[in-house]
């Protein structure tokens, strides 16, 4: 039970593979709950095994979370300790609990975390790049333009970029990054799955030699570290940034062209949608000129 009667949320890390690494900090919460929101209602036996007795298990994934946070707040009001454990590793990275966190601490709850393994922080360590700094990337977009500009951070990072994907789509996510990274051929990467399991399966490699090697995927969830870019590339990406974006001012600036001529130019060098820009212009055009007939007005009275 929390300070003063109040309830508390507790979201527990669990272990990625082996179940050795439970901490008893982890078992403890788990038995002492009084409700134990799980993405997996079968984990905490499969993790605690068979003989021990459980509190009330009520499922809490990505397609129900949202239809949680009722029950979870009135057991929080009623002073109920709630445990939520995501299937494997930490809640919240590429898991649920994100929203149980915000609806807890937004009514005034305790929230507490009891820490656990990670496949991000496991693969990082693991990689042995060097990261002062780093950025977790999770799942990207399977395709399209959200895909480019999530691969282009990628490559462009000044750290080591972690990234999550299932086994089956790595050779294509593999591929796609040795065509955005310039330094494909030399561009350090590490690929793993299984982490702490029996099998556990490492590949090092760059982007080119590892998109060649593994073409034909790997089986279960992967962990994709990318290191960081070097400092020509980052520089060489700010100038060419610098000069897209004056490109894209002069041609927004640039009167003798038509409207739609100016939208589908800037489509050309951004990659967005020729509709969305011209919509965009058109309703800009439209504010102007609402703006300019009220000050027409405003001197009208004045005079």
């Amino acid at each position: 039970m929390g300070e003063h009667g109040g309830g508390v949320l507790v979201l527990v890390g669990t272990p990625i593979g082996n179940r050795g690494d439970l901490s008893p900090r982890a078992r403890e919460a788990i038995v002492a709950a009084d409700l134990l929101l799980c993405e997996d209602t079968r984990s905490p036996a499969r993790l605690l095994g068979d003989a021990q007795a459980l509190p009330r298990r009520m499922s809490c994934f990505v397609g129900n979370e949202h239809g949680r946070v009722a029950a979870l707040l009135e057991r929080l009001g009623a002073g109920e300790t709630v445990v939520f454990v995501s299937e494997a590793g930490m809640p919240v990275w590429s898991d649920p609990g994100a929203e149980l966190v915000r609806a807890a601490a937004n009514a005034g709850f305790k929230v507490e975390v009891i820490p656990g393994p990670s496949a991000a922080t496991t693969a990082l360590t693991m990689s042995g790049f060097s990261a002062p700094w780093a950025q977790f990337v999770g799942f990207i977009d399977r395709s399209g333009a959200g895909r480019a500009a999530s691969l282009q951070r990628v490559v462009e990072a000044a750290g080591p970029s972690i990234l999550f994907e299932a086994g089956n789509r790595v050779a294509s996510l593999l591929r796609d990054l040795a065509r955005a990274a310039p330094d494909a051929p030399t561009r350090e990467v590490m690929v793993g799955r299984e982490f702490t399991k029996l099998h556990e399966e490492v590949h090092r490699g760059t982007a080119e030699g590892l998109a060649s090697a593994l073409a034909e995927g790997l089986r279960g969830e992967v962990t994709v570290v990318v290191a960081a870019a070097p400092d020509s590339l980052r520089e060489a990406s700010k100038t060419d940034l610098q000069s897209g974006a004056r490109e894209v001012f002069e041609l927004m600036m640039d009167s003798s062209l038509k409207p739609k001529a100016r939208a589908k130019a800037v489509a050309k060098r951004t990659g967005l949608s020729i509709r969305d820009i011209y919509a965009r212009m058109a309703e800009a055009s439209q504010r102007t000129k609402t703006a300019s007939a009220a000050e027409l007005n405003d001197d009208a009275d004045d005079g």
